[in-house]
């Protein structure tokens, strides 16, 4: 773990939604979306 950089949490904030491209994003993200509700 010390071996590993900081997070960077101004790109995880500032990113915008991206839309699932292609058949297998979207497969993965309705699973996501059934196990998160």
């Amino acid at each position: 773990r010390k071996a590993l950089p900081a997070p960077d949490q101004l790109a995880l904030v500032s990113r915008e939604y991206e839309a699932p491209q292609g058949a297998t994003e979207q497969v993965i993200a309705n699973i996501w979306q059934d196990l998160l509700g």
